[in-house]
């Protein structure tokens, strides 16, 4: 610090310092007192490149998380020393050009589940150092090809679960560190050809769920460290393993669930890396058996959901090497062509999934084809046919392809040992002498049945939780739809009620007594005689008095009003009689209450010299239409009633 500041004096100036230097030791000690402050007051002040955490976001450290937070666009304060950013779960738009400048030490960037459907092609520019770039879940319909030039570190770059229709030629040059790259859920239809020249260190690549039908023969050049590839769910009708030159690191590829018929090698080499092949949800028909002449260290294979009949021995003995296969939910042929299948399973000690159902004949569908095979004898009813070597694919001259045949066992011949497979021995003619095979046990998987039950107890979750919702959130329809089947109810009940009323006819109750001359004369002299009378309806009514002979000529008037129906009994008579005095009923109209029934004897008949009888109490009921009248005093009643 001294030489500098002696340096800086010499410059012209050079006598303050001498002056400095000669002073006290207090002046000295002061001098150095400054250079102090200042490094502790830097010390305390952020530098330049730090800022204060942005507004909505949260810090920790050199990270900075800004997510759901609905950000229209990148912060603009974040601080240069930032190492990784997250802006997930927000409402980006759109990249525009240098838009992250400044974050020159930006590791990773996380800009998934956002809205951004155009991405300019400088948009990447000043972060170099970018290995971790996440862009899933977007709305990007394409991508310039130098997008990604700016950032040659990028490790994992995933662009699934966009709309992209194409891939640019070049789109990955310069992406010589690029270890895993995503593209799944796409709308791709075909792969520029060399696309990965540049992706040499490449291990990880996922095409699965596009629309891709066809791949150039050098798409996937230069992928020399490529371990996984996934082209699961999209619309290859046919695979050639010439497409996939030079893999030579491949471990696992995935094909299932694609609309495969037809498989073919076209290899002049060995595949050997290849350890997991799935080919689960195609339309195989038949196997090449020069497919897995070519993987001789295939150990997963998935057939499931294919339209497989049978499996030729000369395929049965190019699985040497599998631990683990699945053949269930083909259309198998349960004829003697399956005996060979049926053979290499029993051997077979590996993990399988064997849930095979045979498809025919016609006999046997349905049943399981080791069952069936079992229980109907179809191998054993097979001739001997000693195998020779031309049954099995013999190995060219050509050195090329010699090796493409793998040595299925140790020793013996190709011909021994397909005869062995089928349990047949070469020297003997007859049925073949083989140890008896173990039964075949084939127990569901554990995970099909946890599966299963999940499956169901989510309906039944789903089905409460809308009933529940409905209930919540809708409680006046609820009670809207109560009230109405209630209503509804109501309105059948009263409807019932009303025909059962309708269906009794309203009956009034009347008895008509019209006496012909001749009766009256008989009932005035003897006293009795026969009384023909109509009653209308068949309801009984109480009536509270009993009533006597009623000698006036003609009577009108309600009996009785006590039924049950409020219905009025009439008693309608017509008597035709001789004159009778009819003082006491005008002195009974004059002092009498209207409300009150009164009884009053009146004189007998004047000519008539024997007592004649008065009628019997009526009732309002008869049981017959002749009723006689016993003999009883001759008195008349009034029944008078208040109205």
């Amino acid at each position: 610090m001294l030489h500098g500041q002696t340096k800086i004096g010499t410059d012209g100036n050079e006598e303050p310092f001498a002056r400095l230097l000669s002073g006290g030791p207090a002046t000295r000690r002061r001098w150095f007192m400054v250079p102090l402050l200042m490094q502790a007051w830097l010390s305390a002040t952020p530098c330049l490149g730090e800022r204060p955490c942005p507004k909505s976001c949260r810090c920790d450290g050199k990270i900075v998380y800004c997510e759901s937070n609905a950000f229209r666009d990148v912060p603009k304060n974040l601080s240069g020393g930032c190492q990784g950013l997250s802006l997930r779960y927000n409402s980006l738009a759109s990249l525009r050009a240098g838009q992250f400048v400044g974050l020159n030490q930006l590791i990773w960037l996380y800009l998934d589940h956002n809205y951004i459907a155009s991405v300019d092609a400088r948009a990447f520019q000043g972060i170099r150092r970018l290995k971790e770039l996440i862009l899933s879940s977007n709305k990007i319909t394409m991508l310039h090809n130098t997008t990604f030039h700016p950032v040659p570190n990028l490790r994992n770059l995933d662009l699934s679960y966009n709309k992209l229709q194409a891939l640019q030629p070049g789109q990955f040059q310069g992406l010589r560190k690029l270890l895993s790259l995503h593209m799944r859920s796409n709308s791709l239809k075909n792969l520029p050809t060399r696309l990965f020249q540049d992706c040499r260190n490449l291990e990880f690549l996922d095409f699965g769920y596009n629309r891709l039908r066809s791949i150039t023969r050098n798409a996937f050049s230069g992928l020399l460290k490529l371990t996984e590839l996934h082209l699961e769910h999209n619309q290859f009708s046919k695979i050639n393993f010439s497409h996939f030159p030079r893999l030579y690191n491949l471990r696992a590829l995935y094909l299932q669930w694609n609309r495969i018929r037809s498989m073919s090698q076209g290899l002049t080499w060995t595949w050997s890396s290849v350890q997991k092949l799935d080919l689960s949800g195609n339309d195989l028909q038949e196997l090449d058996p020069e497919v897995y002449q070519c993987l001789p260290n295939l150990q997963t294979l998935n057939l499931d959901s294919n339209k497989l009949a049978n499996v030729s021995q000369e395929v049965v003995a190019a699985w040497t090497s599998l631990t683990t296969i699945s053949l269930a939910g083909n259309m198998w042929d349960c004829g003697p062509a399956v005996c060979p299948l049926v053979a290499w399973l029993r051997n077979f000690r590996g993990n399988k999934e064997t849930t095979m159902i045979c498809a025919a004949p016609k006999e046997v569908q349905g049943e399981k084809v080791m069952d069936a095979v079992e229980a109907h004898g179809v191998c054993r009813m097979m001739p001997t046919m000693p195998f020779t070597s031309s049954s099995v694919s013999t190995p060219s001259n050509d050195p090329a392809k010699t090796e493409l045949v793998p040595t299925p066992f140790s020793g013996g011949s190709r011909s021994e040992q397909g005869t062995t497979l089928l349990g047949f021995s070469p020297s003997s003619p007859s049925l073949p002498v083989a140890p008896p095979p173990e039964q075949d046990y084939e127990p569901v998987s554990f995970h099909k049945i946890v599966a299963g039950s999940v499956a169901l107890f989510l309906s039944v979750a789903m089905i409460l939780l809308v009933i529940y919702v409905s209930w919540k959130r809708y409680p006046s329809s609820v009670k809207q739809l109560q009230e109405n089947s209630a209503a509804a109810r109501k309105r059948r009940k009263k409807a019932r009620e009303t025909e059962r009323t309708l269906s009794t006819p309203l009956q009034e109750y009347y008895v008509d007594y019209k006496p012909s001359n001749s009766e009256a004369t008989d009932v005035l002299v003897n006293g009795t005689g026969p009384c023909t009378y109509t009653i209308s309806g068949s309801r009984e009514c109480e009536v509270p008095h009993q009533m006597s002979t009623l000698t006036f000529y003609r009577y009108e008037q309600p009996i009785v009003d006590y039924c049950h129906a409020h219905q009025p009994l009439r008693i309608n008579m017509g008597y035709e009689g001789p004159p009778q005095s009819l003082e006491g009923l005008d002195e009974l109209g004059a002092r009498g209450e209207r409300s009150s029934i009164q009884t009053v004897a009146l004189p007998a008949v004047p000519t008539v010299g024997t007592v004649p009888r008065s009628p019997p109490p009526l009732r309002t009921v008869a049981e017959g239409p002749s009723v006689p009248y016993p003999s009883t005093e001759r008195t008349a009643t009034t029944i008078t009633f208040g109205r």
